[in-house]
């Protein structure tokens, strides 16, 4: 064999050594560099005393002869200070739930006519129809201000036109009211605007107009006839009018 090593050329006997010197150093370098394994036991302090690595904590282990406590009394005391699984722990005071009172209406009650009483529509303020039971201070505010667009009411039935007015609170408040057609304020018509006039809830844009034409070629109406003689009023239009013009 080694005089077959000798029939190589010179660059082929280098390559063989130089391949055997790295397989060599792999082996030798293994031994060496290898990782010294742990040992499984913890050494401890000195004598039989050893560290028991124990869930959450660190502590001592002593044997029978050092540690009066058996084994048994360290479980007892063990399950004593861990909490047991269906114990739930709170880190933080839960709020006591209050009820709170019901709160107080501080407005004073109105005072409500008593039954048989009954006042002027037309003459009424809003404090006094505050008074008349199921009036509250909206409805009187409504009622009050479709009187001052009307000029005034000359029946009662003209309250189920304010707005809201429902049937009920209708035949509730009606007993305690009546009407004086005596304190309308009527509309001048020979002198009146056309801005004004259509502002009456009772007149639209198309009737205003045709009185200002006739006033403008006749220069005086004189009376409701001539007005339902205009094809823009009905017999309607001309019964709830007549109440609300003067024509001197």
């Amino acid at each position: 064999m080694w005089k077959d090593f000798f029939y190589f050329s010179k660059r082929e006997r280098q390559g063989i050594l130089i391949l055997i010197a790295l397989i060599a150093g792999v082996f030798i370098g293994k031994f060496l560099f290898a990782p010294k394994e742990k040992p499984s036991d913890i050494s401890g302090i000195s004598g039989d005393t050893t560290f028991v690595k124990e869930p959450y904590r660190m502590q001592y282990a002593d044997n029978q002869t050092s540690n009066p406590l058996n084994k048994q009394d360290r479980r007892d005391g063990l399950s004593k200070q861990r909490p047991k699984p269906e114990e739930k722990r709170t880190y933080y005071q839960q709020p006591e739930k209050t009820v709170e009172p019901p709160r107080k209406n501080n407005y004073p009650q109105k005072e409500k006519f008593p039954e048989g009483t009954i006042i002027e529509l037309n003459a009424g303020d809003t404090a006094q129809l505050m008074k008349i039971p199921g009036i509250g201070i909206s409805f009187a505010r409504r009622i009050i201000s479709y009187k001052k667009l009307l000029g005034g009411y000359y029946r009662l039935q003209q309250l189920q036109e304010v707005y809201g007015m429902y049937e009920e609170l209708y035949d509730k408040i009606t007993p305690y009211l009546r009407v004086d057609t005596g304190l309308i304020q009527p509309i001048p018509v020979n002198s009146v605007s056309l801005d004004r006039l259509k502002s009456h809830p009772y007149f639209n844009f198309y009737q205003a107009k045709a009185i200002i034409d006739i006033r403008k070629k006749k220069g005086k109406i004189d009376s409701i006839n001539e007005l339902a003689m205009l094809e823009e009023f009905s017999e309607e239009d001309i019964e709830k009018i007549r109440h609300y013009l003067s024509f001197q």
